[in-house]
């Protein structure tokens, strides 16, 4: 039993002696194949870098020249997304060419995966195809205060994948491209106003009038309405209650909020230093049998 425990143990330890040779020889392998690989890798990585830091310097000399031109903040914006992405896809074929994958297979590769992609992002490509009928049409511009897709705002820029609007309080909103350019698009300021509708309800027995007069008043004495186009009143319901007038009033896209609050209040202390009533529901009961 001792000679035969004795071989066995020889047998182990020549067995670990063989693994910890075969380890150490992998990690050799692997450790010179890391050497011979690794200025390879770090000439791809100097140039990756490098490579995106021209692209930024591109992309300032291409939003420099669009600037001396004609073209609208909603085309600048488009044109510089797409040119950051196509900076990026070239420098990362670039990249895999100097770390030695073969061309052909890259574009195998990118054949591929803009099948697979196209497949699983097929609405990230319907709302890039959209970005370009949007720049082709130009429905609107930055700026422009539209309506679209059941959301309305001013708009920010377009990008290669949403149109970004800037709500009245300030919030924003990413509009699918898709959406944007299939549905229908109400520019509320393409000659650069914005009209406003403030209801007003006066009592039956005003004076139309003199109620049009003393409205018009006040509404051009509110801060940021324009005298160009001229503000006008007119009855547009014979309520339950009263008379309803609709004051129409022209301002910058920027200062719709606000003014719209002040035509508001402007009207209130008009009719009321005038002396003309704003009517409320009044509920009048009746008692069964009771004489009047």
């Amino acid at each position: 039993m001792g000679d035969l425990a004795k071989e066995q143990l020889e047998e182990a330890g020549q067995a670990v002696g063989e693994a910890v040779e075969h380890t150490t020889g992998l990690f050799e392998k692997l450790l010179n194949q890391f050497a011979n690989y690794l200025p390879t890798a770090l000439i791809a990585l100097a140039v990756f870098l490098i490579g995106m830091l021209l692209s930024r310097l591109l992309l300032k000399i291409i939003g420099h020249a669009m600037g001396k031109t004609k073209m609208n903040e909603t085309a600048k914006s488009f044109s510089r997304s797409l040119v950051r992405i196509l900076c990026v896809t070239l420098l990362i074929i670039i990249c895999l060419s100097i770390l030695g994958v073969p061309m052909a297979s890259i574009i195998t590769v990118v054949g591929a995966a803009g099948v697979t992609v196209g497949l699983a992002l097929q609405n990230a490509l319907s709302n890039l195809a959209g970005g370009f009928v949007i720049m082709l049409s130009k429905p609107f511009r930055a700026g422009d205060y539209i309506i679209a897709g059941g959301k309305e705002g001013v708009v920010e820029s377009v990008t290669i994948l949403h149109t970004q609007l800037r709500t009245r309080d300030h919030r924003f909103i990413y509009l699918p491209n898709s959406i944007v350019s299939a549905g229908a698009v109400e520019n509320l300021t393409q000659k650069g106003e914005l009209r406003l509708a403030v209801p007003v309800t006066v009592s039956y027995s005003t004076d139309i009038k003199t109620a049009r007069d003393v409205l018009l008043k006040a509404v051009y004495e509110t801060e940021h309405i324009l005298k160009k186009p001229e503000a006008a009143v007119s009855v547009t319901e014979l309520g339950d209650h009263g008379v309803v007038l609709c004051i129409y009033c022209w301002v910058k896209p920027e200062f719709c909020t606000q003014a719209e609050a002040a035509v508001r209040e402007a009207a209130k202390y008009a009719l009321d230093a005038a002396g003309i009533e704003i009517p409320y529901p009044q509920l009048v009961l009746h008692r069964q049998g009771e004489q009047e």
